[in-house]
């Protein structure tokens, strides 16, 4: 239990810095003299180097071990995030947020892949699962909140300087509980030019995708740096073929079901993460409501993605698990679409709480079950990057959805404006679009897991372990 505490309380911390500095972004840049254009950086930095980072941080952590790999990563963390608190010029924050996201993809894989060794069996597997499982969404909302309390209470800095004294405790705690790595074997040779052009390339993709909100979609800058990851991923993929050591090795890739997992995870993170961003501008812009009170709006949020994600955990991991995933996934895709009917008029209790909440379940059903395929089966020496991959899913799909729902809402937006409709009422139609794009893509992750999982996603996790290991001896 303690091992499992401390695994969650890191991956909370991580999770918490997503969008803990949106709320104090306006008095960040007031204080530190950032111009408005720059700004964004201090949230997108950390984004860049955690979702591009995250392949070769699971790797790594296998090699060396998780154990190992958790302190550096988590001393490298804290540091970070006093360097962040202390900053006292734009350059200064912006590289420390850079290297707390690179701390972060060594450190979020290493606690993952922690986890799963120490919960191999079912029903702990399914119940450590699903509190980590709730941890996406109940970081993000208690982010906002807690970036709300501290600006209204305290000040600005505390919004990474709080990141100390649980990084410290956590440090404390590893050599106690968390059972000695085991002797990796380091005699094959990683290879170095696919990890590093397999990098490049997710980190090209995610500056790319955040840097559209300047450079648009379809500017000749956007379209090289598309063109740029792929050749990059191309030339990555041509490496690992060569390699007698692949960053990602073939028996992982050949794991079906996880692979369409991460997939799903990819899909249903980047419209979480984009409702976050999109609500928390329509409780403060459109209904006016503080910092403090847009942080208490999402307490129901947590509160319902814990519970179900609790009963998943605990009821779902027995049966056919198209079901739960294309009805959680499906329930979310409904609670976005009911999030694309609000207007200026409506009501917390009558409309907006039912859709967050309706929303939250779905993906606490979900989600689950989509790490359980996502990692299940992995052996220990690559549980770090099996960690790696879902995380990285999580990530860029949140960087990616977030920055294409800023496109759409804000086109629609500025073609309200110009017919001459109320500000108020232009921004939500602007978040109306988003919505339902949201609402869509959701309900497409469901039937993609549904329909390309099949009825082999019916096989026990020891049947995929024994047949992995077949195909590693052959």
């Amino acid at each position: 239990m303690l091992i499992l505490l401390m695994a969650c309380v890191a991956q909370f911390m991580l999770i918490l810095d997503d969008t803990i500095v949106n709320v104090a972004l306006p008095t960040v840049g007031e204080e530190l003299g950032f111009s408005e254009s720059s700004l964004s950086w201090v949230v997108n930095a950390y984004f860049l180097t955690f979702g591009g980072f995250l392949l070769i941080g699971g790797r790594i952590a296998d090699r060396v071990g998780p154990r190992r790999m958790f302190t550096i990563a988590l001393a490298a963390f804290a540091g970070a995030s006093a360097l962040c608190g202390l900053a006292w010029e734009p350059e200064v924050l912006v590289g420390a947020r850079a290297i707390q996201g690179l701390a972060a993809a060594m450190l979020s894989p290493a606690a993952l892949s922690i986890l799963l060794a120490t919960y191999r069996e079912e029903p702990g597997r399914g119940r450590a699962l699903s509190v980590w499982a709730s941890l996406i969404g109940l970081g993000a909302a208690t982010g906002l909140l807690a970036g709300g309390v501290i600006v209204e209470l305290l000040d600005w800095r505390w919004v990474f300087l709080v990141n100390l004294p649980i990084a410290l405790l956590a440090l404390v705690l590893v050599p106690r509980i968390v059972p000695a790595d085991d002797q990796r074997d380091a005699r094959t040779s990683p290879n170095v030019i696919g990890a590093t052009l397999g990098t490049l390339a997710l980190l090209l993709l995610v500056f790319t995708v955040v840097e559209t909100e300047h450079a648009g979609w379809t500017s000749t800058r956007t379209l090289l740096g598309f063109a740029g990851a792929l050749l990059l991923a191309v030339a990555f993929v041509a490496s690992e073929r060569r390699s007698a050591s692949p960053l990602l090795p073939p028996a992982l890739l050949r794991r079906r079901r996880a692979m369409v997992a991460n997939a799903a995870v990819f899909l249903g993170a980047g419209g979480l993460l984009a409702m976050f961003f999109f609500q928390t501008l329509f409780m403060q812009r459109v209904l006016g409501w503080s910092a403090l009170s847009t942080g208490l709006a999402f307490l129901p949020f947590s509160a319902t993605m814990g519970v179900m994600s609790a009963i998943a955990g605990r009821f779902l991991m027995r049966i056919d698990p198209r079901l739960p995933i294309g009805v959680g996934l499906l329930a979310a895709g409904g609670g976005l679409w009911l999030m694309s009917t609000l207007t200026p008029a409506s009501s917390y209790a009558g409309h907006l709480m039912p859709s967050l909440m309706l929303t939250a379940g779905g993906l606490g059903i979900g989600f689950v079950v989509l790490m359980d395929l996502a990692t299940g089966g992995a052996e220990d020496r690559d549980g770090g990057l099996a960690s790696a991959l879902l995380t990285t899913g999580q990530q860029v799909g949140g960087a990616i959805g977030i920055a294409a729902m800023v496109t759409i809402a804000t086109t629609r937006t500025e073609s309200a404006l110009a017919d001459r409709i109320a500000p108020p009422q232009a921004l939500t139609d602007g978040f109306t679009a988003a919505f339902q794009v949201q609402a869509g893509v959701m309900a497409a992750a469901a039937v993609l897991a549904v329909a390309l999982l099949g009825p082999a996603a019916r096989r026990s996790r020891a049947a995929t372990t024994q047949a992995l290991a077949g195909e590693a001896t052959t």
